[in-house]
């Protein structure tokens, strides 16, 4: 599957967002905001987010090809500029995505859980865990899943996603928690989809009992005609 620009950078936004909401309500996130976070991919593969979009004619400066991400682009900015205390607070946010852009690249959940699983089976046995470009903690959520670990994390490109991280996932039983609530939800899901699925299967049980009368009455009705 190719790589979605546009989607990553949606998924970086929204992760962001709500990072900074969590930090101004002082609160723990939901399950809807960790899924969320846990989206967040970094800007490698995104350098088209260090171009001008200052003003509007700032996209003749863009390649033609990108010119779909400029509004996206400007919504990260903004969102960096509302939530900074000043200019230079703004462009250490702009400095780190700078960096991540050259250094960090999104790894996905199952080559993860991948590698933690083999070294488990491996008979490889990991004490202590340093992740220095923690993003939302998919590698904190595998690696703690399989072994007891004592891990230390933090965000080094957007330091506000430090506080994501430990938010997210201070302890391991924050990750039972996780899981029970999504296994709840799921199993909600699944009773509301048995009924229908068994209204259904019913209804095609019933029609194919019923006695096939009508092909013989219209048989019959054709008889008498001729």
């Amino acid at each position: 599957m190719a790589f979605n620009k546009k989607q990553h950078l949606q998924q970086n936004i929204d992760a962001l967002r709500i990072a900074f909401t969590l930090e101004k309500e002082k609160r723990q996130a939901t399950v809807g905001e960790r899924l969320l976070m846990m989206q967040y991919s970094g800007f490698g593969g995104l350098k088209f987010v260090l171009n001008p979009v200052t003003n509007d004619i700032d996209i003749h400066h863009w390649r033609k090809t990108e010119h779909d991400l400029f509004p996206l682009t400007q919504e990260l900015h903004e969102l960096l500029k509302e939530n900074s205390e000043d200019e230079k607070q703004y462009r250490r946010y702009v400095d780190s995505m700078k960096s991540s852009v050259l250094t960090a690249f999104y790894t996905p959940p199952q080559v993860i859980d991948a590698i933690s699983e083999t070294l488990h089976h491996s008979g490889i046995t990991i004490e202590r865990f340093l992740e220095p470009s923690a993003g939302t903690g998919s590698f904190i959520q595998s690696f703690s899943g399989n072994q007891s670990t004592t891990i230390t994390a933090y965000e080094k490109y957007l330091p506000i996603l430090t506080d994501v991280v430990n938010g997210t996932w201070p302890k391991e039983e924050r990750l039972t928690e996780l899981k029970t609530e999504l296994a709840a939800l799921e199993r909600k899901i699944q009773l509301s989809i048995t009924p229908i699925a068994e209204e259904k299967i019913n209804e095609l049980s019933e029609n194919e009992q019923k006695p096939k009368q009508h092909s013989n009455i219209s048989a019959s009705f054709s008889k008498r005609r001729f």
